[in-house]
């Protein structure tokens, strides 16, 4: 804990807690007791705080899973919240127990409560997009491990006397920090901002503040305190973030041109239209055959997995256009997700006695998994055939594909051809 105050402003109690920790519940009742503050500051945004008081919906919007990138932010809250749940469990104590034992004794006393952290979905969706590509692959390879009961993480060592002490939320923090740097600064120094700037604020207002605030961004908070200049503009640390640079979209936007100049060129070298027939047919058929069959395996409704599987042929014209998300709306007209599916899911990947194939067969029982893999499952199955389709699949649509070799020379025709259309047309 640490006190900060200057004269004419009012005052500030830093507490600092572990989430998981009953004694960091305790000290938080007793300073906010002793304090008797005009405001008790928690890290908790508008969401979380409705949805601790039970004032919230289970259901979530269709919108709000599969609108951009959310269903893999999704899986970077779940993994998330999958780590602290295990740790709630090991040390018999309901994670988050601090902040809700903060709202509760300020309601008690009659202090007023303020909710100081950012949005969760902002900070989830900011932190997903400053990760690399590879460090989302580790993430998400890390919650299969987890699903089959491979590694382990630090919180697994832990004692309860470590768990009292801050430093090893700190120390979890800097861990996290090692996996993806950027990600972090997202996750918590941008937070640590954040919350300084609304702290800050109450504190110019003159009000007495106790801010009971999880212990790993209690240095950041105290230096924001006792430097409040160098805190960043507001505007820095709110909205989307969006990468001036994505690999991904520059090979989609490459494959899209790939694609389309290989018909082009096929087109101006002047192959028959029944080959060309022939050949479009075959790019349908193959992928939407492997993209549905993959949805069908992730555990789709047929409906979603043949709408996945009809579109799947676009995803080479326009890599925006995923056939995962038009099978995960049809989808959801058969599995009706809720927030509730996150801690189902967490029971599941915490009952160490269950084999790895029942494991997976009740997790794919679990709406949001089910829709996730099914979306997940289009994409990727569109993904295959798009890279398989010129080895496996042209030689056998016949006439000029039948090797490698006529396709070089076909494609060499179709831009000769071209240069002197243009030629003509310049003339």
């Amino acid at each position: 804990m640490s006190d900060s105050a200057r004269d004419g402003e009012g005052s500030v109690r830093l507490v600092g807690t572990a989430h998981v920790s009953a004694d960091s519940v305790a000290e938080v009742e007793r300073v906010i007791e002793e304090e008797d503050p005009d405001t008790v500051a928690v890290e908790l945004d508008e969401g979380r705080y409705r949805q601790m008081k039970g004032e919230t919906p289970d259901e979530i919007a269709p919108a709000d899973l599969l609108q951009g990138s959310m269903a893999l932010q999704f899986l970077a809250y779940w993994l998330l919240s999958y780590v602290q749940q295990r740790m709630g469990e090991r040390f018999d104590i309901q994670p988050g127990a601090d902040m809700l034992a903060a709202v509760e004794t300020a309601e008690a006393i009659g202090s007023d409560v303020a909710l100081v952290d950012r949005d969760i979905q902002v900070t989830i969706q900011r932190f997903w997009a400053r990760m690399s590509a590879w460090e989302k692959l580790r993430m998400v390879g890390q919650l299969a491990l987890a699903v089959l009961g491979v590694g382990g993480g630090k919180e697994e060592e832990m004692s309860m006397a470590d768990l009292t002490d801050a430093d090893v939320v700190s120390a979890m923090m800097e861990e996290f920090r090692q996996f993806s740097p950027e990600g972090a600064e997202a996750l918590i120094d941008e937070r640590d901002a954040y919350l300084a700037h609304n702290i800050v604020n109450l504190r110019e207002q003159g009000k007495h503040v106790v801010a009971v605030v999880g212990a790993g961004h209690r240095a950041g908070i105290e230096r924001y305190l006792a430097h409040p200049e160098e805190l960043p503009p507001m505007d820095e640390l709110t909205g989307r973030a969006e990468k001036r640079f994505s690999l991904a979209k520059v090979v989609g936007a490459l494959l899209t041109l790939g694609f389309l100049a290989f018909f082009v060129l096929v087109l101006m070298a002047g192959v028959n239209d029944a080959v060309v027939l022939r050949l479009f047919v075959a790019w349908f058929l193959f992928n939407g055959v492997i993209a549905a069959g993959l949805a069908l395996l992730g555990g789709a409704h047929w409906t979603s997995a043949g709408v996945g599987g009809a579109v799947a042929w676009l995803t080479s014209i326009n890599p925006l256009l995923a056939p995962g998300w038009f099978a995960g709306y049809v989808e959801l007209r058969y599995t009706p997700v809720r927030i509730s599916d996150i801690g189902t899911l967490n029971e599941i990947m915490s009952d160490e006695t269950l084999p790895v194939r029942e494991v997976f067969s009740r997790m794919t029982d679990v709406p949001l998994f089910r829709l996730i893999a099914v979306v997940a499952l289009t994409n990727v199955g569109s993904m295959i055939a798009s890279f398989l389709f010129i080895p496996l699949v042209l030689p056998l649509v016949g006439g000029p594909f039948d090797s490698v070799g006529e396709v070089l020379a076909v494609l060499l025709r179709g831009a000769q051809n071209s240069l002197d259309l243009i030629r003509g047309l310049v003339a």
